[in-house]
């Protein structure tokens, strides 16, 4: 038992300590009365009958290192560092020894004492899961009611009651069905082909307004050829595009069969939506001019805190902020056809890096490029030089900062005809020097945002067939992420780099965030995906097999924590009108982060060893 007069100073030590830092003063109180402590000196090895079997300890001062009865090292530890859990059921020799390397303070919490907080403590239980990867599971918040609803799919909430009618229906018959069945909308079906949409709104206006006979043909009035969506779309995708394209019904499709299963009327959600990033996003197509989007970036902060301050979950608040500068940049795209006039070919405009992986965060640059069609003259040149140039530039002036490496569609290089796309990553893919790899990873992830879309699949298909069964490519891929590892040393302390103010720092993208991104873009590519979300990519990786489901939980719980940390972190440097940055001075961290990024960083260390092994990467580069 601990003497009274020592209690204030360990009730403060665990109130600083996780998960014990989560339990009410009197548990502390409780828990500190129960402490035992101990202390070696430098080079003094722990008695196996005080260590094995006997409770939990924690480094209060000082250091030790652990070694296996063979005398390899396990591990080194230091000050707050926890061991023992894992021989608290075991008897007389444990599976290490452990030695001060410099005299320690040690704090031991007796087993019974420990198990009897498991047991009536869910936040200690799930701390001291067998795994990092529970632990790291039961750390990351999760998507509030309101946020949730967006992030269903289209197929779960869309209406699979459809007014049905063929072409040669008079327009006075459909808009009775319509009433019968209470539809706001009728679709115009022959041989189960989708010919058209008619809506209320369209018969105010081209019949009843234009003086059209009502006992004219449906299809003499309807929307040809009308936007749709795929059924596993988030609904948030599907308002989106509405708003893009200022529809108000949307045909659900079956890719699969092709087949329309059901409309989705999404006007109303939009109207009652008390989401600010649907508002947002709904306000920015209704801008007609770069000065007037403008006016609306503040929002994107204020939608990003609200999210934040609602503990939203981190995944779904990048989802949000892409959907945001997706709008945006959209929306510029439309304001410069206005401007500039008809393309003089078809186009695609696609983006790369966190935009296209649907990954973005308050910090996030802008990566893009541009498909043609075929190779332009001077003056096609021309035009699209003026188009990529305005919006470009309209989004450094909308928040999303010019690529520091240059890879935007208004660089001459990433604005080129589909034939020298496909030469790009043919070269990429079959000549991986040092700055191909740099390269083809970016391009990687690819997302068509605008345009002709068919110029991005075509692409996408000349992608596939040179990357499928390319295992030597892929093991280049792997190779090249691994020159870079999880900031975790060998004595558990952050390997820290400096920053440009010469601060010692941990960058959670480079050294964490990165490593895990690059992992799922492999297994999705060895799957042959070109998916590019990374928890997208995860999911099919599991689905074939690539890896296991629980390694797919565990590395995508593990990216949720991380970027949970980024995003907590440029909230409190906003708030504080600091600038933003992936950067953390370790000394910021609460105990609970600190803790649990040691347990994501020792998890990626463990996969992208097992990738090396499995793709057979070691020393491939040097």
């Amino acid at each position: 038992m601990t003497e009274t007069s020592l209690l204030p100073n360990i009730v403060n030590f665990l109130s600083n300590i996780h998960p014990f830092a989560q339990l009410n003063l009197e548990d502390q109180k409780a828990l500190a009365g129960a402490v035992d402590i101990l202390y070696l000196i430098k080079d003094q090895t722990l008695e196996q009958q005080q260590l094995v079997g006997k409770g939990l300890f924690i480094i209060r001062s000082g250091a030790i290192e652990q070694r296996l009865p063979s005398g390899e090292l396990r591990a080194r530890l230091t000050d707050e560092d926890l061991f023992g859990f894992s021989q608290l059921d075991q008897e007389g020799i444990g599976d290490y020894y452990v030695t001060a390397i410099e005299n320690t303070l040690l704090y031991r919490i007796p087993k019974t004492k420990l198990y009897q907080l498991i047991e009536h403590n869910p936040t200690v239980r799930n701390h001291f899961a067998a795994q990092e990867g529970v632990r790291i599971a039961h750390s990351t918040s999760k998507p509030f009611a309101e946020e949730a609803l967006y992030l269903k799919t289209v197929e779960t909430v869309m209406n699979k009651q459809m007014a049905i009618v063929s072409p040669d229906l008079s327009i006075q018959a459909t808009a009775q069905i319509m009433v019968k069945m209470h539809r706001s909308s009728a679709l115009i079906m022959q041989d189960q082909r989708l010919l058209g949409i008619i809506t209320d709104r369209d018969i105010t206006k081209r019949v009843v307004a234009e003086g059209i006979s009502i006992q004219q043909p449906i299809h003499t009035v309807m929307t040809q050829q009308p936007k749709v969506i795929e059924k596993n779309a988030l609904l948030i995708e599907a308002i989106e595009m509405m708003m893009l394209h200022n529809v108000r019904s949307l045909p659900v499709i079956d890719t699969n069969s092709d087949n329309v299963i059901g409309v989705l009327t999404a006007t109303s959600l939009v109207e009652r939506s008390k989401v600010q990033a649907v508002f947002l996003i709904s306000r920015i197509y209704r801008q007609e001019s770069l000065e007037e989007l403008l006016s609306l970036v503040p929002q994107k902060q204020a939608v990003f805190l609200t999210l934040q301050e609602a503990g939203t979950h981190a995944l779904i608040i990048q989802q949000m902020l892409t959907l945001i500068a997706d709008a945006f940049t959209k929306r510029l795209l439309q304001l410069a056809e206005r401007e500039l006039g008809k393309p003089p070919m078809r186009y695609a405009w696609f983006v790369i890096g966190s935009q296209a992986r649907q990954e973005m965060h308050l910090n996030s640059d802008q990566d893009s490029g541009l498909i043609l069609e075929r190779s332009p003259t001077d003056e096609e040149r021309a035009y699209f030089q003026r188009l990529t140039d305005f919006v470009c530039n309209g989004l450094q002036h909308c928040g999303y900062p010019l690529c520091d490496g240059e890879m935007m569609a208004n660089q001459a290089k990433w604005s080129v005809e589909l034939a020298k796309w496909k030469e790009y990553y043919r070269q990429w893919i079959y000549n991986p020097d040092p700055q191909a790899l740099l390269d083809v990873s970016v391009y990687l992830d690819i997302r068509f945002l605008f345009g002709d879309q068919s110029l991005v699949e075509r692409l996408q298909e000349t992608i596939l067939i040179h990357i499928k069964g390319n295992q030597r490519f892929l093991s280049l891929l792997i190779a090249n992420s691994l020159r870079v590892n999880p900031p975790l040393g060998l004595f558990r302390q952050f390997v820290l780099a400096k920053n440009g103010a010469n601060q010692k720092v941990l960058n959670l993208k480079k050294q964490a965030i990165n490593l895990i991104i690059e992992l799922a873009r492999v297994y999705a590519l060895a799957a042959n995906s070109l998916a590019t979300n990374t928890a997208e990519r995860l999911k099919i990786a599991s689905q074939k097999e690539i890896i296991s489901e629980d390694s797919q939980q565990e590395l995508y719980e593990t990216l949720s924590f991380i970027s949970q940390v980024r995003l907590s972190h440029q909230q409190q440097a906003l708030l504080q009108h600091l600038p933003l940055s992936n950067e953390i001075a370790p000394t910021s961290l609460t105990p609970f982060e600190r803790n649990h990024l040691k347990d994501a960083f020792r998890i990626i260390a463990r996969y992208q060893e097992a990738a090396q092994i499995r793709f057979n990467s070691k020393g491939l580069l040097r």
